[in-house]
């Protein structure tokens, strides 16, 4: 039985968790309904910082929290997806990949979108569930994080804790240029602080046993071109006090953080507070901007050499070597045309030739993303990158074309990212 067409335009849009078309990618787990209901019921009930309730996945092989597509998420070069994953030299690799489950639809989105996207990248190969969420969005001035937040949190990683897979999760304390702590007005450490324990203490509590990465920030580096010496040292306080808790719960195999852009830190021309900032924590964490300054496309291929840049100068801390998460990695399409295809797949090679010769020094690296993301999304998300009203524009394009699948099946890049998939986990 064929599934049903996808009806659907392609939803240039930008919110986090996204599928193109809902309607087939039902067809292909409507077995989960009876799953999803539960979820979503027994989420409106979330009140405390108990541990999460154990979701059933509908017994869906392992992700990392990747995104799905109109078709079996697992697409066109979908093979070698369950199984240990094994390197080309026979040794299980070091670092974990995880696939952003972005997706297109009308608004923001539901939570059974988001919850389906998650299931999407999942069945595609991806181990570890990458998620970003600004901390005023998450939390309370208190710092108590919200029961509706709670709720979508559970119901997305969910599958992943049911399956045994891992979540990387970044606390935006600020969202690039922009604040992002939620209590009002400048940012007070003493006050500040408080909030943001409690706010990391609930989530371990709730999400402890699956989080393998948790960073705070995001992109901090933006925040600090633009901040006073009063404000950046104010926020490194925070940060520290924030990855300094995280890291007191001794939680094994947990990896704490403070993301910065991969071109900042692989620059020369880095600040002193940049520097301090990025040298916090277990690991260095890192997104890939594919835009130069001026909003213009860098070439795919160059993401090999900032990465390796970026990997030669990954500090020492306390005698040892930190390293390398990379929390973002994604390249936009220009337009729809097979040469912007094979610009992506290009830069994904690239990014994968990098990973492959030095494993070692990477912990984690996200892919970004399933599906293109709806353009009011991704219109309120460049503002937080800053700039003229022409270079948002680009930007909001940029973040809305990213996707490795479209309506009418993967891209050209898709089999590409599949393989990786079924080599790291």
């Amino acid at each position: 039985m064929a599934p049903p067409p996808c009806k659907s335009h392609i939803d240039r849009t930008a919110p986090i968790f996204g599928l193109f078309c809902p309607s087939v990618v039902f067809w292909r787990f409507a077995f989960l309904g009876a799953w999803l209901a539960g979820v979503f019921a027994a989420c409106t009930r979330v009140e405390d910082a108990a541990p999460g309730p154990t979701v059933s996945a509908g017994g869906l092989g392992s992700a990392e929290g990747g995104q799905g597509g109109n078709d079996s998420a697992a697409g066109h070069g979908g093979e070698g997806q369950a199984g240990d994953a094994i390197s080309s030299s026979g040794a299980p690799p070091t670092a974990e990949l995880g696939l952003w489950p972005t997706f297109g639809s009308e608004g923001d989105g539901t939570d059974a979108d988001a919850v389906l996207a998650g299931v999407s990248a999942l069945a595609a190969g991806s181990g570890t569930l990458p998620i970003y969420v600004p901390w005023n969005e998450l939390s309370t001035s208190t710092g108590s994080v919200r029961a509706s937040s709670l709720a979508r949190l559970d119901a997305i990683t969910g599958p992943y804790r049911e399956q045994g897979k891992k979540i990387a999760l970044c606390l935006g304390i600020v969202d690039r240029t922009l604040p992002a702590w939620p209590l009002s007005g400048d940012l007070d450490v003493g006050e500040a602080a408080a909030a943001v324990e409690r706010t990391i203490d609930e989530l371990l509590a709730r999400y402890g046993d699956a989080l393998s990465h948790l960073c705070f920030g995001y992109e901090v580096d933006r925040y600090l071109a633009t901040a006073s010496v009063d404000e950046s040292a104010r926020l490194n306080e925070l940060m520290e006090h924030a990855v300094a808790r995280a890291q007191s719960a001794a939680l094994p195999g947990l990896a704490v953080g403070v993301a910065v852009t991969l071109e900042a830190f692989a620059s020369s021309a880095a600040t002193l507070a940049e520097v301090r900032a990025l040298q916090q924590g277990d690991e260095i964490v890192a997104t890939y901007d594919p835009l130069h300054g001026d909003g213009s496309l860098k070439d795919p291929e160059a993401a090999a050499d900032e990465l390796s840049a970026a990997l030669d100068l990954l500090p020492e801390v306390e005698g040892r070597r930190l390293p390398l998460a990379l929390f973002e990695a994604g390249f936009p399409r220009v337009a729809e045309t097979e040469e912007s295809e094979q610009a992506q797949r290009a830069f994904f090679e690239a990014i994968f030739s990098t990973l492959d010769a030095r494993t070692d020094e990477l912990s984690f690296v996200g892919l970004f993303g399933l599906g293109d993301r709806a353009l009011t999304s991704c219109d309120a998300e460049a503002l937080a990158f800053g700039g003229s009203a022409e270079l948002l524009a680009t930007r909001s394009l940029a973040r809305c074309s990213i996707g490795l699948r479209a309506v009418s099946g993967p891209r050209l890049a898709w089999p590409v990212a599949v393989s990786a998939l079924s080599r790291y986990r």
